[in-house]
């Protein structure tokens, strides 16, 4: 069977869990149908397999929250990511450390580390005048934007879905006669769940053409379901506002803290 780079990741007792209300994610697409915001597509295969389709799916999950909430359309590079997260081009990667990756790491635009065909180059060590530029760049993403993960039991989709798209493990790919894609063996891949259609299928936006959107058979049973939350953090103006009555207090506190600072 061939492995597409999805590892299944271990858990352990501090995981964040739906329903735990560790992460404070909120319902914020009651439609639960994320298709008018997805990402352009990007192949992880361009003649030579990355097995990073963990990478490039939790990516495009990110760049579909920030297109729904901020109306931005970013287009990050996987390229980044997955070599900061110790993708192996034979084997892949899991999607809880792909996670950590991004929130010590932060994300850099595709144009700033981009996708080459030869899977050797595409791995190599970046040269470090180059990874001190980067790491900069995600520092400021990271100071942009607050990033978190959790994971959802499969039978809580339904909810899930309302509050991020959802990436899943799936086995990639084999047709029924309907023209879905169903389950022959263990997960190897992992994609993005957008949308459950009319008859209770879901629809998946995948890193793989033929097609790009894939309707997976009912009785295919999807694994490892996560979902993520993307805030922009506020600036010192809009978190004095936030805090209400003590407002003025901050600011002349602040004020102060100036004063003894020039005097």
């Amino acid at each position: 069977m061939k492995n597409y780079g999805f590892i299944a990741p271990e858990f352990n007792p501090e995981d964040f869990w739906l329903g735990s209300k560790k992460l404070g994610s909120q319902e914020i697409n009651p439609s639960g149908d994320w298709r008018i915001s997805l990402p352009r597509f990007e192949a992880q295969n361009k003649g030579q397999e990355t097995s990073a389709c963990v990478t490039f799916t939790i990516l495009s999950n990110l760049e579909t929250l920030e297109k729904f909430q901020y109306g931005t359309e970013p287009n990050y590079s996987d390229r980044w990511i997955a070599k900061r997260s110790g993708t192996n081009p034979a084997s892949g990667n899991n999607p809880k450390k792909v996670c950590e990756t991004i929130k010590e790491y932060g994300l850099v635009d595709e144009e700033d580390y981009p996708f080459v065909a030869d899977v050797n180059e595409y791995y190599q060590e970046i040269p470090d005048e180059l990874f001190v530029k980067l790491c900069q760049k995600g520092r400021k993403w990271l100071d942009t934007y607050n990033f978190g993960y959790e994971w959802a039991d499969i039978n809580q989709l339904d909810m899930a879905i309302k509050r991020s798209p959802v990436s899943v493990a799936v086995y990639a790919w084999s047709q029924n006669e309907q023209e879905e894609f169903v389950r022959l063996a263990a997960s190897n891949h992992y994609t993005l769940n957008f949308v459950k259609d009319l008859n209770g299928k879901l629809l998946v936006f995948d890193s793989y053409e033929n097609p790009i959107i894939k309707t997976l058979a009912k009785e295919h049973n999807v694994e490892f379901a996560q979902m993520y939350t993307l805030k922009k953090k506020l600036n010192e103006v809009e978190e004095y506002k936030k805090g209400g009555s003590n407002w003025f207090t901050q600011m002349w506190h602040k004020l102060l803290e100036l004063f003894y600072y020039l005097f």
